[in-house]
């Protein structure tokens, strides 16, 4: 079982109680997107009218957030992908600012990290419910985190880690340095096409992710 299991059940409950549609997840591109935007794909892709989702989207919020959280286990630390908690140990130590992006609402956000124990690792968090896209993430942590340490990021000062070619395009408006890793649902050749700094099979050599962050 993966994460994006429990995600994919959620949405199976919260389109059947609402539109009465079955519907998962997985039928569509959820990679890098936000769940406001993915729930108006897949809600396009059943038939179900885009005002549909917009005129009840807070209620199919909290009901995304009641399934996720009653699905997933008190101890999730068997879904972290190997590699991803050496890595954040050891950037944790350094001076490195540590911020997670994500397209969850904050409520799946924070189980996420209660149930993994990655939440320690964190300095800000920013959930895609509450932004417009995932670049809008990165220039808000770049300023929070920019207050919060006294330093100015930009370029290459900013690093983005993820699996998706929508988190390779979040970079480009920064001039970001770039780390895709081929875990997710986009593949290594669909990565390597969007143009990212370094691509990565998996995080289990962590060593080698370290080099090319710190290499700039």
């Amino acid at each position: 079982m993966e994460v994006i299991d429990v995600h994919d059940e959620a949405t199976r409950r919260v389109f059947k109680s609402f539109f009465n549609v079955a519907a998962r997840l997985t039928e569509i591109d959820y990679a890098g997107r936000s769940l406001t935007e993915s729930f108006r794909v897949l809600a396009g892709l059943k038939g179900v009218p885009e005002s549909d989702i917009r005129d009840r989207l807070p209620q199919i919020l909290a009901a995304y957030d009641k399934a996720f959280v009653a699905s997933l286990p008190d101890d999730a630390s068997g879904f972290i992908l190997p590699g991803v908690s050496r890595l954040l140990d050891e950037l944790s130590k350094s001076s490195h600012a540590l911020a997670l992006y994500t397209g969850d609402s904050p409520a799946v956000m924070g189980r996420v990290m209660e149930a993994t124990g990655l939440g320690r690792y964190f300095r800000r968090r920013y959930c895609g419910t509450d932004f417009a896209t995932r670049a809008d993430m990165v220039q808000q942590a770049a300023a929070d985190l920019g207050r919060e340490t006294g330093r100015r990021f930009k370029g290459k000062d900013i690093v983005i880690i993820g699996d998706s070619v929508r988190d390779i395009e979040a970079g480009r408006p920064f001039g970001a340095l770039v780390i895709a890793v081929a875990t997710g649902k986009h593949t290594r050749e669909q990565l390597q096409a969007a143009g990212p700094d370094y691509l990565f099979d998996t995080l289990e050599d962590w060593r080698a992710v370290i080099r090319a962050i710190n290499i700039q």
